[in-house]
């Protein structure tokens, strides 16, 4: 019996370079079949373009449903905006205030890259007004006055996890404006990664969606931050609970993808997690379990363009109705082609070089890029309030050096 088990052994170990050598070429082959489309041209007309969307919006006040009445909009005998909103609040603009947040960061990111941009002035000058001490203090104030469930849990933890992305842009960026900023925003950064801390340890199970709820996209989020400027608790926390929650998973359901209204995807935004708390060899390992071989029926949903015109209204009883709800749904799937990019380009820095499947990643990234910048455009203000900051990921992710 030993005589045969080592044997078995041996056929398996001598089996396992043919099958990885079959595996690469097969990569190889398929690779040749994509299209050899060019990355989309990020130049000077470009990045103003991008900048002048969330700078169009972020001076705007909106009376959002998902707002929490104490926020900016106090509904009493009189319907009225809290006094001095525009002092005692940094993000009441761009539809929500998560939305408000991303288009800040989108912001600083844009002016950290070319400081000398033409809209360098008005830029500097709104983030000087937005994240003033009184503004930010105001944020404090009201996310630890919050008495009620909603104002509790108001935008955790996707948010949270931007506003965390600013102050790690803040923070390290080596200028006079941007050092004044970030000790501005540390009292809100410091709250808030307090309370998601806390949000991570008690949560039993994660958040397995294509939009803002997703565990694993605020987790990424908040480690955007940490690469730039280190908190070693906030770290220890993502890692374990990422650990926690998904180093058991294989046989990613990327058939379920994409769902109405999504702007992630689930499978790929967890991988990217995944290459960034593991080591290179345990995360190889892993993600030969977790998503299907490029070439496999399985992964090519990744491939093709993702069909806007069919969305139905995301929680609407009246879909062709309502008009809004259509074009969010429609936003949300030329955002998911932004991320889809950014997450294909974050998994191949985390691979071996050598590794077959880093080109493919790469040329998928590519593609799908394409397709968003294509359709930037088409679903109006409820895509152009936010769709800018999902192409400046794509952007950030192109220039990631692990």
């Amino acid at each position: 019996m030993r005589t045969y088990r080592t044997l078995l052994a041996l056929s398996f170990a001598i089996a396992a370079p043919a099958f990885a050598q079959s595996d690469a070429a097969r990569t190889a082959v398929y690779l040749k079949s994509l299209p050899n489309t060019p990355a989309p041209i990020l130049d000077e007309t470009q990045i103003v373009t991008l900048a002048a969307l969330p700078l169009s919006c972020i001076d705007h006040p909106q009376d959002a449903p998902d707002h929490p009445h104490d926020y900016l909009w106090i509904h009493d005998s009189k319907r009225r905006t809290v006094d001095d909103y525009d002092k005692t609040r940094a993000f009441y603009g761009c539809f929500d205030w998560h939305s408000a947040v991303n288009s800040t960061w989108t912001l600083i990111y844009l002016l950290k890259q070319d400081p000398k941009i033409a809209l360098a002035p008005i830029i500097r000058q709104r983030l000087t007004e937005h994240l003033s001490q009184t503004n930010i203090a105001g944020e404090v104030a009201f996310f630890s006055d919050a008495k009620d469930t909603e104002g509790k849990n108001f935008e955790r933890p996707y948010g949270y996890t931007w506003l965390f992305k600013i102050y790690g842009e803040l923070a390290s960026w080596n200028d006079p404006d941007g050092k004044k900023l970030a000790a501005n925003v540390e009292p809100l950064n410091k709250q808030l990664i307090e309370k998601y801390i806390v949000y991570l340890k008690g949560l039993p199970y994660p958040v397995r969606v294509g939009t803002h709820p997703s565990t694993a996209l605020t987790m990424n989020f908040a480690l955007d931050s940490t690469d730039l400027v280190p908190d070693p608790a906030l770290k220890t926390a993502i890692d374990e609970a990422a650990l926690r929650f998904f180093t058991k998973d294989k046989n990613c359901a990327t058939a379920y993808e994409p769902g109405n209204g999504d702007f992630l995807s689930p499978c790929l935004t967890e991988a990217m997690l995944m290459g960034r708390v593991m080591d290179q060899k345990t995360f190889v390992t892993w993600l030969d379990t977790f998503l299907p071989p490029v070439y496999s029926p399985e992964f090519q949903v990744y491939v093709s363009d993702i069909d806007t015109t069919r969305t139905a209204a995301s929680g609407s009883n009246a879909d062709a109705e309502d008009k809004d709800g259509l074009l969010g749904s429609k936003a949300h799937l030329i955002g998911l082609a932004f991320q889809r990019a950014a997450a294909l380009l974050r998994i191949a820095s985390a691979l071996p070089p050598n590794d077959p499947r880093v080109a493919v990643y790469q040329r998928l990234a590519t593609i799908n890029a394409q397709h968003g910048f294509r359709k930037l455009g088409d679903a109006g203000y409820l895509g152009q309030h936010w769709l800018a900051t999902y192409a400046v990921l794509y952007m950030q992710a192109a220039n990631y050096k692990k």
